[in-house]
């Protein structure tokens, strides 16, 4: 027994040597190279055994071609048939009005040239960046859950590649993307020599397997370029603006943020201070709307150019034709020309706030009609700073009549001031039992200034923002009204003032230090005959040229009034003082 215990221990201990001589730590540590060759050998050997069994299961050449249809058939449903055999194509449109140039890449608009504005070198007005395509383009939510840009793609086009129309000529031009068996996408532009506006008819054909979420989008990714020399004010203006109804959205400043807008839209659109971009669906409404906003960083000044993205979400109703008509305006924010549309399209335009709103339309009003009769807009200020201060000339004869009362009252104030001594509330109450007794006014010489300050806001508004002055010159150094008249430029910048030396600015102050010399009759308030001016000075130094031609004339002109009425003295005042000194 003894024995048989102790060969079981031995073949026990035999059995641990063994399992320990065969384990891969033994092998590794005492034979690496040779365990090495063993891990590759089985490495090997494992993918023999692998294919083997991949060729067993290998589907038959029928079962193969099946397979291959397949995949073919899913990837024509996210990608156009034969698309690669359409060559690029670029379609120049020339009317009178503009340049319009198509790619045939998504069908999209590529540039708008405008003939009747300039930029500041002199050249074409073009509102899209350069090289930067992809306006009107057609994008959607595909069934697999792919998104779809037929940026992508080039569609095909017969037209020529350069129509050139009168203002009595139209053309239409069409583009097909082709899909999976009879499935095709459709772009028709209508174009008109005598309208900044064109059509733009999109239809889906058959494609109604392909379009998931019920919508799909007309985009305009690439914003609109800057066409003014200073960007900060043209980008100050720049904005999205979304119409349903009455009511108009404007407010979407938020950069890197993307809104996403459900409801019913009449038309979008993207504007800077002078040009618009206009998405107008004429069959229905928009369901959706996006908007995303970029600032992107101009050398070599740093300031920040506004790239707006915007799209208009519209109904896919998964009929074998879908499809909707578009108006797409592209042109100056012209207040006539918008209004003309019927739809609120002068909502894009800027007239400040609504208090303001009323002078501003009725200041541009005026100029238009005055300059029907004269061509230069300078004269045009001119002419209805006259007529400005004919209507309010006699609320302004009444101020300048209390302003005189007011200097032949000095007198008696005088000798209030004796008669009351320290006592400043006595004096203050019998002042102002004066000023009742004689029916003088104290504050009635700043009503000039608080009626004009209404004007001045309106005028401010029009001179910056409207088309019609812009680049309007009047004579010599004055070459465009809505700009400041600078004749030097300093090296460096001054708070408020800026780095440009103004001509009318200063002019406009000398007349306000005039004005003031003549209105200012208390010693103590000698100081503001010079600091409100100085002040505006400061201020207006950046403002339009015209807006400081204007102030300054009507400065001049009451200046005039005022010197006209203090030829007339109130005789009941002169009596009263009069009998006062011969006291």
């Amino acid at each position: 027994m003894e024995f048989d215990k102790r060969t079981l221990l031995a073949f026990i201990l035999i059995g641990l040597v063994l399992a320990f001589v065969y384990s891969p730590f033994y092998q590794k540590w005492v034979a690496p190279d040779r365990y090495e060759r063993n891990q590759n050998q089985i490495a090997a050997q494992d993918t023999l055994t692998a294919s083997s069994q991949e060729e067993q299961e290998r589907p038959s050449p029928k079962a193969m071609d099946q397979i291959s249809h397949e995949t073919q058939l899913s990837a024509t449903k996210r990608s156009p048939q034969a698309y690669h055999d359409i060559a690029a194509k670029s379609i120049a449109v020339e009317t009178p009005l503009f340049r319009i140039e198509i790619s045939s890449k998504g069908a999209s608009l590529q540039q708008a040239i405008l003939k009747d504005y300039t930029d500041s070198e002199g050249q074409f007005v073009h509102l899209l960046p350069a090289q930067n395509e992809g306006n009107l383009g057609l994008s959607y939510y595909h069934v697999d859950g792919d998104t779809i840009n037929t940026l992508e793609w080039n569609f095909s086009c017969d037209s020529d590649t350069l129509l050139t129309l009168d203002r009595t000529a139209s053309a239409t031009v069409s583009f097909v993307l082709p899909w999976s068996g009879d499935a095709q996408i459709r772009k028709v532009y209508t174009f008109y020599g005598d309208r900044y506006d064109f059509d733009l008819a999109v239809q889906f054909i058959n494609m109604q397997h392909h379009v998931d979420e019920k919508v799909y989008y007309l985009d305009s990714p690439t914003g609109l370029m800057s066409t003014e020399k200073r960007l900060a004010d043209d980008m100050h203006y720049a904005k999205v603006v979304l119409a349903s109804g009455k009511r108009i959205e404007k407010d979407y400043k938020d950069k890197g943020r993307l809104y996403h807008e459900a409801g019913s839209f009449d038309w979008m659109a993207v504007r800077t201070k002078y040009f618009t971009l206009v998405m107008m669906p004429e069959n229905r409404q928009a369901t959706s709307a996006k908007v995303f906003l970029q600032e992107v960083a101009q050398k070599p000044s740093g300031e920040k150019w506004k790239k707006f993205a915007i799209s208009l979400g519209m109904p896919f109703l998964n009929t074998p034709r879908e499809g909707d008509h578009f108006r797409i305006y592209v042109g100056p924010l012209d207040d006539d020309l918008l209004k003309s549309y019927g739809r609120n399209l002068e909502k894009t335009m800027d007239f400040g706030a609504k208090i303001i709103q009323p002078f501003s339309i009725a200041i541009l009003w005026t100029f238009k009609k005055i300059h029907t009769v004269v061509p230069n807009y300078g004269v045009v200020l001119i002419i209805f700073a006259f007529l400005i201060k004919l209507i309010v000339w006699p609320l302004t004869h009444k101020s300048y009549e209390s302003m005189n009362k007011m200097k032949l009252l000095q007198p008696k104030l005088e000798e209030l001031k004796e008669k009351c001594g320290n006592d400043q509330q006595r004096y203050q109450k019998e002042m102002m039992e004066l000023y009742k007794r004689e029916k003088v006014n104290p504050m009635s010489g700043c009503l000039p200034m608080v009626l004009q300050m209404p004007l001045l806001y309106g005028l401010f508004i029009v001179f910056r923002s409207t088309i019609e002055l812009r680049g309007a010159g009047f004579i010599g150094w004055i070459k465009d009204l809505s700009m400041p008249d600078t004749v030097y430029t300093l090296p460096f910048s001054i708070p408020i003032y800026g780095n440009g030396v103004n001509v009318l600015p200063l002019l406009m102050g000398a007349t306000m230090i005039w004005q003031q010399k003549m209105s200012v009759t208390d010693p103590k308030q000698k100081a503001m005959v010079y600091m409100m001016p100085i002040f505006f000075i400061l201020l207006f130094n950046t403002f339009p040229s015209g807006l400081n031609l204007y102030y300054a004339l009507f400065n001049v002109l009451s200046i005039l009034q005022q010197k006209l009425s203090q030829k007339t003295p109130a005789p009941q005042i002169n009596d009263k003082a009069k009998k006062l000194k011969q006291r």
